[in-house]
């Protein structure tokens, strides 16, 4: 019976996820198509959407252990800026390349910012380390926000709707190679994140008492820090700027279990998943035949969402 109780959110989740799979392979803006355009279109960005959304959810957790800040969310650090950045950069000059399915400018800006990130965090101690590295994320956040405008200002008509597509979440440039390789890259990083869960569940519960349960909170943080940074740059690069995902699943998922990472991080890959396949589906459909950006959709879902959770949390106090 215990077996069941510890399973059984394994095995909702599962079915969830095959379940939306399932219905993005057979819903999308047009009714009936055969089985080539399954294979070509929907079955990569099913497969991107299951990267993604892993990549979003578990950063995000991670983020918001590490800081004791349930407000984190994968764009805190200003790595996504940076890979916008890097993609606006790369329309404006004609440099729309793609490599393993990931935009390869973007990729670039995201390494970029990652590296002035991972810098600092070497340079700051345990005690203000953490608020001093949200600092230089928000920082890092404002200089990309600022040079995007600055790039879009200077950017003509035509090619001004590329970048806005996909500076709003664009999966519509998946393909089967490349998203399998996402996917891969996504499942071994999150790998190595839950070989962190110890020192996740230390960090929840603040720096000092981390120190006192024996972490290295200088070596954990650069760590943290390091494949957060990468699940970002590699769900940026490949789909654009999709929102709230990081955010929501992981408190979502912390009402379910609880705060321990053992169990919180699978969860939260497979409900980020689940979450974003079954909005890539919903923007696919609900306007036919026209698309909806996917970032707008998690973000009309995910902003009610919060809005009821801190309503319902200051009627229970």
């Amino acid at each position: 019976m215990e077996t069941r109780k510890v399973f059984r959110p394994y095995v909702i989740a599962i079915g969830c996820w095959v379940l939306s799979f399932i219905l993005a392979l057979k819903l999308g803006s047009v009714s009936d198509v055969d089985f080539s355009v399954v294979t070509a279109l929907r079955l990569p960005r099913a497969i991107l959407a299951t990267a993604v959304g892993m990549a979003l959810a578990i950063a995000g957790a991670s983020l918001q252990a590490l800081f004791s800040n349930p407000l984190c969310e994968p764009y805190t650090l200003g790595i996504s800026s940076g890979s916008a950045l890097g993609a606006v950069i790369g329309f404006s000059l004609g440099l729309q390349w793609m490599v393993s399915g990931l935009a390869l400018t973007a990729f670039i800006g995201a390494i970029i910012f990652m590296g002035i990130l991972y810098f600092f965090s070497r340079r700051t101690d345990t005690g203000s380390g953490n608020l001093s590295l949200l600092l230089i994320g928000v920082m890092l956040g404002f200089l990309g926000s600022s040079m995007v405008a600055l790039c879009l200002a200077v950017t003509d008509s035509q090619g001004l709707q590329g970048i806005m597509s996909w500076l709003l979440g664009d999966l519509s440039r998946a393909r089967l190679a490349g998203s399998s390789l996402s996917l891969v890259s996504v499942l071994l990083l999150s790998f190595a994140v839950w070989n962190h869960r110890k020192d996740l569940d230390a960090l929840l519960m603040g720096e000092e008492t981390a120190v006192t349960l024996g972490v290295n909170v200088n070596h954990a943080r650069r760590r943290i820090i390091f494949l957060s940074a990468m699940l970002i740059a590699v769900s940026v690069s490949a789909a654009g700027m999709i929102g709230f995902v990081g955010l929501v699943v992981p408190h979502f998922v912390r009402k379910m279990v609880g705060s321990l990472h053992q169990k919180m991080i699978p969860l939260c890959a497979i409900w980020g998943a689940t979450v974003l396949v079954l909005a890539d589906m919903a923007a696919r459909v609900v306007a036919r035949p026209f698309e909806l950006p996917v970032g707008a959709v998690t973000a009309v879902i995910g902003a009610p969402f919060c809005l009821w959770v801190i309503a319902r949390r200051r009627t229970v106090e």
